[in-house]
């Protein structure tokens, strides 16, 4: 039967068959492994979000402390592994905004639809694609507002997936298969030593996170040019997913498609607390992305076979903080935040369909390209700068296509 994450996955932004429309982040589970998925339409996949959600019990509007974490006892791994990063890097000091504007990113050829899918942690460089006709694709990087085509090989989908503060960009084409490609300097190149999987995440020493595409091993190669090595799992794991890697160089992840896990630069690794639903333990929790120690993913508990939830279950967005082992949940957004920045804050897509920057207990809703229509999922917030002045994502414009666009903060 199927869960509540599986019906979730099929609105990922890649399909088994090539899709026209990407509903990115805010309303899927957010599995940055490149298994490519079955296609859905844009108003379907809002459809079946509703579907996934309805009934469930989330935070009741508050946030949930769940212990610290005490869950796994740390190990080592056999043989030691270094993964690049800038050691004892934190977050430069900044106040969150409280108001934003809206513009729409360019894009090559006026084609019709776009969306934005990374962003380095200043927000200069962002990453995307377009949807030059139904059923085509086109991997975009932005600078500082202008367009660039980053031409992939392949000849069905492709899409850029992250950029760091150097506008090194990952990501991956398909032509049968997924193949990982990186980037640089204008030019693409193929990741070495694996033949097939994705490249999900890069940080600013270089170090590129993904996997081999064949679901049991998490890669990092420390640099692009480097062969991967594969990151060491507790005994008895049957499936593994990448998720992020930090500026220190730590990395984030899924095990067995339901314990989240941690590995740190000196070689540690351990399970990721287990948050709270209303006082009662999940049965599941993914983790997708971390930013200076603040993990973010998604946990439910008790859902019935078609993805709901029963009685007691529930659905809930979760921030983790890896250094301190803090976990809460937070119920502001649809499914779960797209991702947080170097403080913290989080962006995503609220129960309205509109897109919304959270620090602390202060909300601002990010205005619209069109006018809103309620209960619509039309606007996803998709990456926040690390000061809060840049989040990029999509929203739809009056034909109800979707566009890239970006919010200027103060």
């Amino acid at each position: 039967m199927p869960s509540e994450i599986d019906l979730l996955q099929s609105l990922d932004d890649e399909p088994r068959t090539p899709s026209t429309v990407d509903v990115r982040r805010a309303i899927t589970d957010g599995r940055r492994r490149r298994r490519i998925r079955r296609g859905v339409g844009y108003a379907s996949a809002a459809a079946v979000t509703v579907l996934a959600v309805a009934g469930a019990s989330l935070a009741g509007g508050r946030m949930n402390q769940a212990p610290s974490h005490t869950a796994a006892t740390t190990a080592r791994p056999k043989a030691p592994y270094k993964i690049p990063g800038t050691a004892g890097w934190r977050a430069p000091a900044a106040s969150p905004p409280t108001s934003c504007t809206l513009n729409r990113l360019p894009v090559p050829d006026n084609e019709p639809q776009a969306l934005v899918s990374g962003a380095d942690p200043a927000g200069r460089y962002i990453v995307g694609r377009t949807y030059p006709k139904r059923g085509s694709y086109q991997a975009v990087i932005w600078h500082d507002g202008k367009v660039r085509k980053a031409n992939l090989p392949g000849n069905e989908e492709e899409s850029l997936r992250d950029v760091n503060s150097k506008g090194t960009a990952v990501g991956w084409s398909y032509a049968g298969k997924p193949v990982p490609y990186v980037y640089r300097d204008g030019k693409v190149s193929k990741l070495p030593g694996v033949k097939n999987g994705s490249a999900n995440a890069i940080n600013d020493a270089g170090a590129i996170l993904g996997d081999d595409d064949s679901g049991k091993a998490i890669l990092v190669w420390p640099s692009a040019t480097a062969k991967p090595f594969r990151l060491p799992l507790p005994a008895g794991t049957s499936g593994a997913e990448a998720g992020d890697i930090d500026e220190d160089g730590t990395v984030v992840g899924t095990l067995n498609d339901k314990q989240p896990y941690v590995w740190f630069p000196d070689g540690t690794h351990r399970e990721l607390a287990m948050p709270s639903l209303d006082g009662s333990p999940v049965t599941e929790a993914h983790v997708f992305t971390i930013h200076n120690g603040w993990a973010t993913g998604v946990a439910t508990k008790d859902l019935n076979g078609n993805g709901t939830a029963g009685a007691g279950g529930g659905i809930g967005s979760v921030r983790w903080n890896v250094r301190t082992g803090e976990t809460q949940v937070f119920d502001q957004f649809l499914v779960r935040a797209s991702t947080a920045n170097a403080h913290g804050w989080q962006v995503g897509t609220d129960h309205q369909g509109r897109a919304v920057f959270m620090a602390g207990t202060a909300t601002v809703t990010l205005p619209d390209l069109y006018a809103h229509q309620k209960d619509d999922l039309q606007n996803i917030a998709t990456t926040v700068s690390d000061d809060g002045r840049t989040i990029a994502g999509q929203s739809d414009d009056a034909t109800t296509a979707i566009q890239a666009v970006v919010w200027r903060c103060q």
